[in-house]
């Protein structure tokens, strides 16, 4: 169920700008992802303990809601004390280092943490229509940001409250995120043992 892709504003800076295609191309490989697949197709499991192509998503939604909650929050505070800058933006070793541990091909990976866990079973229409939701409420929080200060505004990771990082870091990871977990449920539909 594709959306329609917001027509870019003039006055975004280049970093929103990338951002922005970043989630426009997302968008793009969840819906040829999932283009034609049945729930049972969805739902369909490696094997135990693996997710499902469906729940690879599902868990993007879970994750995604709880980093947008923190988004909201940081660029509404920010905009009330005027933190405001244009860019470019230079973000620090650590913020760049997890970024990078972040993108597909996965090299390292991580347990989610149980409240990022995805559902057992899954209605595909149900969790696109919520993934089609969390899109475009970041890109009108891309759009919300232009003109504050990507690197000075700081963000608390929703995992971890120990770790904080700037909020044009944390638009990177979500979008990061997005694409190691499309990635992993690429390489589930790509299974030879793939129900046709």
């Amino acid at each position: 169920m594709p959306l329609p892709a917001r027509i870019p504003d003039k006055t975004l800076n280049a970093e929103i700008e990338r951002l922005l295609y970043q989630s426009k191309v997302v968008r793009e490989e969840a819906e040829g992802l999932v283009w034609g697949l049945s729930d049972d197709q969805f739902n369909w499991s490696p094997g135990p303990g693996q997710w499902s192509l469906g729940q690879c998503i599902d868990h993007l939604n879970v994750a995604g809601r709880q980093m947008l909650e923190k988004m909201e929050v940081a660029i509404r505070e920010a905009r009330a004390a005027g933190i405001l800058g244009e860019g470019p933006y230079a973000y620090g070793f650590f913020s760049r280092w997890f970024l990078r541990l972040m993108q597909p091909p996965v090299k390292r990976r991580f347990k989610a943490p149980p409240k990022f866990q995805p559902s057992p079973r899954l209605k595909m229409t149900d969790v696109l229509a919520e993934w089609g939701r969390i899109h475009t409420r970041l890109e009108d929080l891309l759009h919300d940001a232009s003109g504050l200060d990507l690197a000075r505004i700081k963000i608390t990771s929703p995992v971890n409250s120990l770790i904080r990082y700037p909020l044009g870091v944390a638009f990177w990871i979500q979008l990061a995120h997005d694409r190691r977990h499309l990635w992993q449920g690429r390489n589930v539909r790509n299974l030879p043992v793939f129900p046709q």
